[in-house]
């Protein structure tokens, strides 16, 4: 959870949204946009004009999608529209991330944080199914799965803000993930030192561990061995699709008659459901994965 001095900084900081460092590095994430990962977006009428919770689909080790989703709303926004999107807890540990969320737009899942947010009048991007969503094997790809977490639900509801579902396909196929390596993360400590339910892992994980095992017989290995770690974290350039669907007014679909839970459940049935016959859809027009 964020502190209440971490609280009062980061909501100090919420108009030092940098323009200009925005522009230093727009060329770099328009070549991914544009060309290395060759995104398109459809649905920017569902963008509606107040605040707004969007909800996506986590995918991919390193989530790229996010970046490129918050290089759109740029482009088509610049500094118009007030959104922020809503990061791990654990960028609050690293002195660079904390530079770095003001400039980028970006504030931590902090369900209270959000909250205010959302009452100063900004629009929130959240993933539900966090990093356990993103890391989940490649196998997995095609299913959306938010682990029955419903807080994003509670949040739209308490700040009576729509909810809006956007949809991406293809960034999950940047990564190919073997498994969530949730035994070894909670056999490290992340899992309790730093919420990470997974350690991923990949074949170029599998060869950065060969490299390392096999240099202490021969000395080979281990020269390759700081490449193959870099490899690692290097996306394919898998063709990426995003799908902005229409508002979901969560506070008309609550029940008198249902118990809280209860209408929670029904909401995040409906939600889920959305997405994921939406990444069904958008799965079956592809033709081959990475390309597309």
């Amino acid at each position: 959870m964020v502190s209440a001095a971490q609280r009062r900084r980061l909501f100090k900081d919420l108009e030092k949204v940098d323009p200009a460092f925005a522009e230093k590095i727009s060329p770099f994430l328009e070549g991914l946009y544009s060309h290395y990962f060759r995104c398109e977006i459809s649905g920017w009428e569902n963008v509606v004009e107040g605040k707004a919770l969007y909800v996506g689909n986590h995918n991919g080790l390193l989530t790229f999608e996010v970046l490129m989703l918050f290089h759109a709303w740029w482009k088509r926004f610049g500094n118009t529209r007030r959104a922020f999107g809503l990061a791990h807890s654990i960028a609050l540990n690293n002195p660079f991330f904390r530079w770095l969320i003001p400039r980028i737009g970006a504030l931590p899942a902090d369900p209270e944080v959000a909250y205010e947010a959302l009452q100063k009048n900004y629009s929130l991007l959240v993933y539900p199914g966090g990093e356990k969503e993103s890391f989940r094997p490649y196998k997995e790809r095609k299913k959306v799965d938010f682990f029955q977490r419903k807080g994003f639900i509670r949040l739209a509801l308490k700040a009576k803000a729509p909810l809006i579902p956007i949809v991406s396909v293809g960034a999950h196929e940047s990564y190919v993930i073997l498994h969530r390596g949730e035994e070894l993360a909670e056999r490290l400590g992340l899992k309790e030192k730093f919420r990470l339910h997974g350690l991923p892992i990949t074949f170029r994980s599998i060869f950065f561990m060969w490299c390392v095992t096999t240099g202490i017989f021969t000395f080979f290995p281990l020269l390759i061995a700081p490449a193959a770690f870099l490899a690692i974290f290097i996306p394919l350039p898998a063709k990426m699709t995003f799908k902005i669907l229409p508002a979901v007014d969560v506070v008309s679909m609550v029940n008198p008659e249902l118990s809280e839970e209860e209408n929670l459940q029904v909401i995040y049935d409906h939600v889920l459901d959305l997405i994921q016959t939406t990444v069904t859809e958008e799965y079956s027009k592809r033709k081959l994965p990475v390309v597309g």
